[in-house]
């Protein structure tokens, strides 16, 4: 009798793993993918961040953001343009939000998607989960809270996770609307950057790019502080500096995220290894492209952002940065546009299949054209007003006319061959 329950219970069990998959996975997304993501997404996006920047915050002052659900939904679109979530959204009612989430999975017989469901319930002092699907199967609410709680105070044992959870008061759901209440505290902001570059940044790349970060501070090391010194001149023997993994693509990331972090004023050793309240680090030698800074600038934090980010996402971000200086900066420059749309070449062949060829030419340039076509020819510094006379609207014929110009230059450069 025990050896038949014994073999009846195996067999459920079996039954169970079995139909299981069946149950949680599905043929079709419960979320489509975003539509693409377009500059005016991204300019919202910068502009919440500058209303709320922690940085202009009075310390242990409860603030609020307020977001509507089609302001959610839009910020959720950025973070699966970040992460390569296939689709989330959220349907906001009162005391209530409805999370929906599909993830794509490997190829298996049993379907392509996971799709979760999740509704969050607005508690004093917090949200707890009232419900939760995955796929066909439902889970108690009780069930899904008493795990992500059991998960919460896991977590806390983290110095950066507890701050945060700390920060946020409350959070409150209306009919289309959702209200986040916070105190922010200095020391949170570095806590977050840390934790960021640990979460994102395997120990292996980290190790490479503290790595190249050396490296490039003992090629600095000869010239005089505050001196302006080619980009090629550092460049090249940084891609020459071989660190023998046989990883082209891993090897490039690292000696390009190493550069930009140096060009955005970051220390990486802080980031990666310190303590300190900050990881910021003045650039004690200044970079030249074409006899440019900026031009070095853009070109390397494009490259960085591609590689780290994606093509597009680098695309939209140096096109912002030229939309808002003609509207209230320097004036629009197809020069720096030209060097963000290099850059972002640059990292797409630095990580792909040409990785290796890409890094054996960076290490063989002797001069900025080399890296660079000579773009200083191209209209520059145009207020909106001539802008728009000129090339305007963004998009339209006139400007595509010159982009295509552009990439039609940067499709015969050497880096492209």
């Amino acid at each position: 009798m025990r050896r038949l329950f014994a073999w009846g219970a195996l067999f459920a069990m079996l039954a169970g793993i079995t139909v299981l998959p069946w149950l949680l996975l599905d043929d079709a997304p419960a979320i489509e993918p975003p539509a693409e993501f377009r500059r005016t997404d991204l300019a919202w996006i910068k502009s919440l961040f500058q209303k709320h920047d922690p940085r202009r915050q009075t310390p242990d002052v409860v603030h609020s953001i307020q977001l509507d659900e089609a302001e959610l939904n839009r910020l959720l679109n950025y973070a699966v343009e970040l992460h390569r979530v296939t689709g989330i959204a959220a349907e906001l009612t009162p005391g209530t939000a409805t999370l929906t989430a599909t993830l794509a999975v490997p190829r298996n017989p049993f379907g392509r998607y996971l799709n979760l469901t999740a509704e969050v319930a607005e508690v004093p002092g917090g949200v707890r989960i009232q419900g939760l699907q995955l796929g066909s199967l439902p889970l108690p609410g009780a069930l899904a809270d008493w795990t992500a709680r059991l998960a919460h105070r896991w977590l806390r044992r983290d110095e950066a996770y507890a701050a945060l959870a700390d920060a946020f008061s409350q959070v409150s759901f209306d009919e289309n609307q959702a209200t986040l209440d916070y105190r922010w505290r200095p020391a949170l902001l570095t806590q977050l950057e840390r934790k960021s570059a640990e979460l994102l940044i395997a120990p292996e790349d980290q190790a490479r790019m503290l790595a190249y970060a050396e490296r490039l501070d003992a090629l600095l090391k000869p010239h005089a502080r505050g001196s302006t010194v080619p980009l090629v001149h550092v460049m090249a023997p940084l891609f020459a500096h071989a660190q023998g993994s046989g990883d082209a693509a891993g090897e490039n990331r690292a000696a390009l995220t190493a550069l930009a972090a140096y060009l955005s004023s970051i220390s990486l050793p802080k980031l990666l290894e310190g303590d300190g309240r900050s990881i910021r680090r003045a650039p004690r030698v200044l970079l030249s492209l074409h006899g440019r800074r900026d031009f070095a600038e853009h070109f390397v934090i494009s490259a960085a952002l591609a590689v780290n980010g994606g093509s597009r996402l680098a695309n939209a971000i140096g096109l912002i940065k030229e939309e808002e200086d003609a509207d209230k900066g320097s004036g629009f420059s197809f020069t720096d546009l030209a060097a963000n749309r290099a850059g972002v070449r640059l990292g797409e062949r630095a990580i792909g299949e040409s990785a290796a060829q890409v890094r054996q030419r960076l290490a063989d340039a002797r001069n900025d054209a080399d890296l660079l076509p000579d773009f200083r020819d191209l209209p520059e510094f145009m207020p909106e007003a001539e802008f728009d006379r000129r090339f305007g609207p963004v998009g339209g014929p006139r400007y595509q006319k010159l982009i295509d110009r552009i990439d039609a230059r940067l499709a015969a450069h050497p880096l492209a061959q």
